[in-house]
């Protein structure tokens, strides 16, 4: 895309929105397995000292010359920015994915990996989800802003992966996911924020929705029960529990 590549074992993300709820979690898991982080904040005290492998850059995600500090030598931009309820009009993602585009672009980053509302996902009658009779009205106006971004970014000639997730709550990093390209998977409409982060971690070493919108939720009980089950059997000891990091569970759309 744009005549750039991807990069093969990519070592050093840039993040964006580090210092928000899903943002916290990604920082974290990244630097548990390795990579080096440069993450973009407006109060970088919060993120300081910073720990090994991590370089924090101050500043605001509009501000082109330091997003272009933050990416510059980085393998894929990561950004877990949100909108906030309750303060409308709230036009940073949308200005915010712009000036990533534009900095990524500049200093040849190829990929961009970003969460999303689930407004964006398709309806079962069709369109978006966020079209449809019976969306919450009190989303339509952040999932406005989620929407300007996906475009800016679909016309970007980057590689990219829009991940679309329900509510997000705090879970544990091995809450198996049902996973689905397109559509929201059936489910509890609730998606814990470590096995997000892992997920899309995964995604930055082993791509595997380049150019897709990624729905998600967390899988019922009664599934994470037989995943636990089927380890403990493959380890050979049922008396042992077994927690796979997450588990992944596709999906025919439907």
């Amino acid at each position: 895309m744009g005549g750039m590549s991807m990069r093969e074992n990519p070592a050093v993300i840039a993040l964006i929105g580090a210092t928000g709820r899903l943002g916290g979690h990604i920082l974290q898991a990244a630097l548990a397995r390795g990579y080096r982080l440069q993450a973009l904040a407006r109060k970088p005290e919060a993120l300081l000292p910073a720990a090994p492998g991590l370089q924090v850059f101050p500043g605001d995600v509009r501000d082109p010359e330091a997003v272009t500090a933050c990416v510059a030598g980085a393998d894929v931009i990561v950004s877990a920015l949100g909108t906030r309820r309750g303060q409308e009009p709230y036009t940073v993602l949308a200005e915010g994915m712009a000036t990533l585009v534009a900095a990524a672009q500049r200093c040849g980053v190829p990929r961009i990996l970003a969460v999303a509302s689930a407004g964006l996902l398709d309806a079962p009658e069709g369109g978006l989800r966020r079209d449809a009779a019976g969306y919450p009205a009190v989303f339509r106006a952040s999932s406005a802003q989620h929407l300007a971004a996906s475009e800016t970014l679909k016309a970007s000639g980057l590689f990219w992966t829009l991940f679309c997730p329900p509510e997000l709550v705090e879970g544990d990093s091995a809450q198996p996911l049902q996973v689905v390209v397109d559509v929201l998977p059936a489910g509890p409409k609730r998606v814990s924020m470590p096995a997000l982060a892992a997920l899309i971690l995964d995604e930055v070493t082993h791509p595997r929705y380049t150019g897709q919108r990624v729905g998600m939720n967390n899988a019922e009980a009664t599934a994470w029960r037989a995943c636990r089950l089927a380890g403990a059997l493959a380890a050979g000891d049922v008396g042992v529990p077994w927690t796979p990091r997450w588990a992944l569970t596709q999906q025919s759309p439907g």
